[in-house]
């Protein structure tokens, strides 16, 4: 009887162990693919100038010379949906 409850011990502990050489090797194999996915794109866009365009619009000339640059792109960006959501309609 003890040397059956022993195998019975034996055999959950190995699919135990099973288990989690599994999860262990899967995890790391996710872990390095979406840290691929996440810098692949930073690959491509390091050492590329972003440009921007200006529009000579009302909004930017009532603008502060002491705006951040922060500012001047959320100023366009919001300039360029209002025209986007124009051409919509």
């Amino acid at each position: 009887m003890i040397e059956k409850l022993d195998l019975i011990i034996m055999k959950i502990f190995f699919l135990i162990s099973i288990i989690i050489i599994a999860i262990i090797f899967l995890g790391r194999k996710a872990f390095n693919s979406a840290k691929r996915n996440l810098f692949k794109d930073q690959a491509a866009w390091s050492g590329k100038d972003i440009k921007i365009k200006y529009n000579n619009s009302i909004e930017l000339i009532e603008s502060n010379d002491n705006d951040n640059f922060l500012k001047i792109i959320a100023d366009e960006s919001k300039i360029y949906l209002d025209n986007q959501s124009k051409e919509e309609e």
